[in-house]
């Protein structure tokens, strides 16, 4: 059935197919695949000498070494949405209904390496909307501030826990985050997260698994460390934080590494 939005799509195989068309000759290789195709396999990977374009029927990735558009299409008009990311940290974001425009910004974004300043004026790219930059300390510290109020109503019982982590120097330069029932710690800023930091729990009285108030236990991993009071937990963490741990860096897993040696 032809979608009335994006007629010429539902006539291809899929979004991937007809970008391909508009983009036409290009001196980088594309390596096309298929999002189920990426998932565990690491040989499929981003290099310095390709794009990979992944897809969906109605999404696709380009990605590059650093560089990255994620596109998606609107189920209830014709609107293309790109978000530009560099080393996975979006800096922009394009709206456009023309996808010889998507192919224009691939090449200005990806290939040339634009900077977000010019692709705001460029005018043949669509709507673009510049994000401002931000440290990797306003980031955290906004974190740390956003679950104040999260945790505070009880939730997950790790209020008592946070208080004592914010407290302290080493943890408090970490970006904090949440898993089922753990207050965990990165080392970068965005998602995927680093997991070389220590996480915490509420301890359970395993007669009838009931939280015991203002009592955790420490993990790495599934390594059990320890547990105590909420400060002695939070000294627990520091004790087997990495070696030379320092500040959060802006940036996602991936590029932790990159960004943390010395050069």
């Amino acid at each position: 059935m032809t979608d009335p939005h994006y007629p010429e799509l539902t006539a291809t195989d899929s979004l991937a197919s007809l970008l391909c068309q508009k983009l036409g000759g290009t001196d980088t290789k594309l390596r096309v695949v298929h999002y189920r195709e990426s998932i565990g396999n690491p040989s499929v990977a981003s290099d310095e000498q390709s794009v990979l374009l992944q897809y969906s029927h109605w999404n696709v990735t380009f990605q590059n070494s650093e560089r990255s558009i994620y596109l998606t299409c609107a189920a209830d008009k014709r609107l293309f949405t790109c978000q530009c990311s560099e080393r996975e940290i979006p800096l922009a974001r394009v709206e456009t209904s023309c996808l010889e425009a998507v192919a224009h910004l691939f090449r200005l974004w990806v290939l040339d390496r634009i900077d977000p300043a010019e692709l705001a004026i460029s005018r043949v790219v669509g709507s673009v909307q510049v994000f401002p930059c931000i440290s990797a300390h306003k980031v955290v510290a906004a974190q740390w501030d956003a679950y104040h109020d999260h945790l505070a109503d009880g939730h997950l019982d790790l209020f008592d826990f946070y208080q004592a982590a914010k407290a302290t120097p080493e943890l408090r330069q970490l970006f904090p985050f949440t898993s089922m029932w753990y207050l965990c710690f990165s080392r970068c800023t965005h998602y995927p997260f680093t997991r070389d930091c220590p996480h915490v729990r509420p301890k359970q009285n395993f007669i009838n698994y009931e939280i015991i108030p203002g009592y955790y236990e420490v993990f790495l991993r599934e390594r059990y460390l320890g547990e105590g009071p909420a400060e002695r937990a939070a000294q627990i963490v520091v004790q087997y934080l990495p070696r030379n741990c320092g500040p959060a860096q802006l940036c996602t897993e991936t590029f932790f590494n990159d960004l943390s040696e010395p050069h």
